[in-house]
């Protein structure tokens, strides 16, 4: 099958479930190097719910793919690395181009974390119909987005 696929994952989704795993991790080595009296079963509740949380919260992510061979797209969501989506079909597709767009990146204030400011640039694949967007995929390095935008106006023969 001749595809392209991107995944959209959160960072805090990430963040979260590697710090749920550790704490899942840390509560299932501590009886090793200290004794506890605490029940194995609620040791493994206690650590395995967090972890198992921290799976499920790494694993989750959205994401497109095109089958250019069937001419479809699916959008899906994962979870658990199973993808949810259905596939439809792909109309007939003018263009496709690549667009840099640079933006100066703010946090909000609130008093604890610094204000941080920074200048960011996103490299696009856009796809057009009929002079309209159809499906924008964000890179965040340009040999990637040029890599991504060349497969793509290769498999839609653009």
């Amino acid at each position: 099958m001749f595809h392209h696929s991107t995944k959209h994952k959160n960072k805090g989704y990430l963040l979260a479930g590697s710090i749920l795993i550790l704490m899942g991790m840390v509560v299932f080595i501590v009886p090793f190097f200290h004794e506890v009296e605490t029940d194995p079963s609620k040791i493994v509740l206690v650590g395995g719910i967090p972890f198992l949380s921290g799976i499920v919260l790494i694993s989750t992510y959205s994401g497109t793919t095109i089958d250019f061979e069937k001419k479809q797209l699916k959008k899906y969501q994962s979870i658990l690395w199973f993808k949810l989506g259905k596939w439809e079909n792909l109309p007939r597709i003018e263009t496709a181009e690549l667009v840099h767009y640079t933006y100066q990146s703010r946090n909000t204030p609130n008093g604890i974390s610094p204000t941080i400011s920074a200048e960011i640039t996103t490299y696009k694949c856009v796809i057009k119909l009929e002079g309209k967007k159809l499906q924008v995929f964000d890179y965040a390095n340009e040999k990637d987005a040029i890599r991504a935008l060349a497969q793509i106006q290769e498999g839609l023969r653009l």
